[in-house]
């Protein structure tokens, strides 16, 4: 663990904090290798790169059976079945309340405007599992994209040492009836997602968490496929003031350490009342567990205005607000993926069944970004309808200022439609 006294300059802390990840400049590269050979060698690449990261060897057809994703749901205990299929319910049911419906107006001229809602062909859905079996994240992307009507959902995840995909996530996606389940992780699935093979379609979107080395490939594919956020790795900033308890908190930052490599994990002790006590607790919960405290860090904060614009400044993926009154501080809150209101919202509930999508911009793109939704699987089309008499009614305005541009073809164009 690491403490860090406060700064009034919160970039310096910002960027100790973001300190914590890889190096920046050794993933690029590694990610750009890895996108280019699967560019120009398709599958033969894909299996290549998974023999030498991940130790495995795929075979030639590498997709998963549905046979073999139906036996794996089958063989689900009772309690985990159930606890899968509440957590898909408060899922869908989150999701299909945020969905946008196609609408029309008319203008003053009388044309009609609007926009069509049309959901994507292909969505690529990455889910990682280097460390775990994510059932939980099968639910968190292929969910959205089901509610916004996607044609085709396909699962890329990294295999286990029998070139199989986990069983949880052969589980998930047979609980939600998504085929295209491939065992291939890491860049080279991002890369077969948005690139196509012989096995792997060539996706119009890709979705969901990872690693260092994912959220890189992610960032260098786009525009040639769309994608969801830069989500990954995990982090939280918790802002605890000393009605804190100590062993919730420390909890809840071995929950983010556990994610792994470039994780992070950070309370914004309020104060300064709290580092000793939540620290002790880390140390001997670190021992129980076996999670290094390595990415965790505590930073004294003088006071609330202090701590939020630390996390403002940070804009962390999940937000944990466990001070007295915490709901009055969330209109403080301008930037994180994820507002956790009170010392019992801890993440760990959306990550699995609250109902909210645990996919989340990370890396400091909550300034920008937003968390997985329905629309990211969908995209909106202008629609106009101009009959006549609207023509008429615009035509004029239309060609003045196409006149004004230099552009003659697009005022006759309207002009013709007033005659």
């Amino acid at each position: 663990m690491r403490r860090l006294p406060w700064n009034d300059d919160v970039t310096v802390t910002v960027a100790a904090l973001r300190g914590l990840a890889p190096p920046p400049r050794e993933v690029q590269a590694a990610v750009a290798a890895i996108v280019a050979d699967v560019r120009a060698r398709g599958d033969q690449a894909v299996r290549e790169q998974t023999l030498r990261l991940d130790g495995v060897e795929l075979p030639a057809a590498y997709g998963v059976a549905p046979a073999l994703m139906d036996e794996r749901l089958g063989a689900l205990t009772p309690e985990l079945r159930a606890a899968l299929d509440l957590a898909a319910a408060n899922v869908r049911a989150y999701h299909e309340r945020e969905a946008v419906a196609p609408w029309r107006m008319r203008l003053a001229q009388g044309q009609v405007v609007g926009q069509a809602v049309v959901p994507l062909s292909v969505a690529g859905l990455y889910v990682p599992g280097g460390l775990a079996d994510y059932p939980s994240s099968v639910l968190m992307t292929a969910i959205p994209a089901l509610v916004a009507g996607v044609g085709r959902v396909v699962v890329c995840s990294p295999p286990r040492a029998d070139g199989g995909p986990a069983a949880g996530v052969a589980a998930a996606c047979a609980l939600l009836g998504v085929t295209g389940l491939f065992p291939i992780g890491g860049a080279q699935a991002v890369a077969a997602m948005a690139l196509g093979t012989r096995q792997v379609p060539r996706c119009d979107v890709i979705a969901g968490p990872g690693n260092a080395y994912v959220t890189e490939a992610k960032r260098q594919l786009v525009g040639e496929v769309g994608i969801d956020s830069l989500a990954g790795p995990s982090e939280v900033l918790i802002i605890a003031d000393e009605s804190g308890e100590p062993v919730w908190l420390a909890a809840d930052l071995l929950a983010q350490a556990e994610h792994g490599s470039g994780a992070m994990a950070c309370l914004a002790d309020v104060g300064g009342t709290l580092a000793e006590r939540v620290t002790g607790e880390c140390e001997r919960l670190s021992g129980e567990l076996g999670i290094a405290t390595g990415s965790v860090v505590i930073v004294e904060c003088p006071d609330r205005a202090a701590a939020l614009a630390l996390s403002n400044a940070f804009a962390p993926e999940h937000l944990e607000l466990h001070c007295a009154d915490a709901g009055a501080l969330v209109p403080e809150v301008r930037n994180a993926g994820a507002v956790f209101v009170g010392a019992h919202a801890a993440t760990a509930f959306a990550d699995y069944a609250a109902g909210t999508n645990h996919v989340l911009p990370t890396g400091g793109s909550a300034r920008f970004a937003q968390g997985l939704s329905v629309d990211a699987f969908r995209k909106r089309m202008a629609v106009v309808e101009l009959d006549g008499a609207a023509a008429g009614r615009l035509a004029e305005a239309v060609a003045t200022i196409a006149d004004e541009e230099g552009l003659p073809a697009h005022a006759l164009s309207a002009r013709l439609r007033a005659q």
